[in-house]
């Protein structure tokens, strides 16, 4: 997956509670919580890395390495809506 569609499909998501989760090659699913510390920025780093930027923090993925994204908007129920 690219750069560009993973902030594509996550700029949408900027300022609304919920889980993000992506499947990482190798590794599987990692989730990030966003309904207490809610997504504030998305973006392609210059290395090519996406930085994903919360309220009170930030992470960094390599988007080579992304097979899948999926946010639930619920966060009382565990399946993810995949885009």
């Amino acid at each position: 997956m690219t750069g560009e569609t993973i902030c594509d499909l996550l700029k949408p998501l900027i300022g609304m509670p919920g889980s993000i989760f992506v499947v990482a090659r190798g590794i599987g699913q990692i989730g990030f919580a966003v309904t207490d510390n809610k997504l504030t920025g998305v973006e392609v780093r210059p290395d090519g890395l996406v930085r994903l930027d919360r309220e009170t923090g930030w992470t960094v993925l390599d988007p080579g390495e992304v097979m899948a994204v999926a946010w639930n908007g619920n966060a009382g129920h565990a399946s993810g809506q995949f885009l």
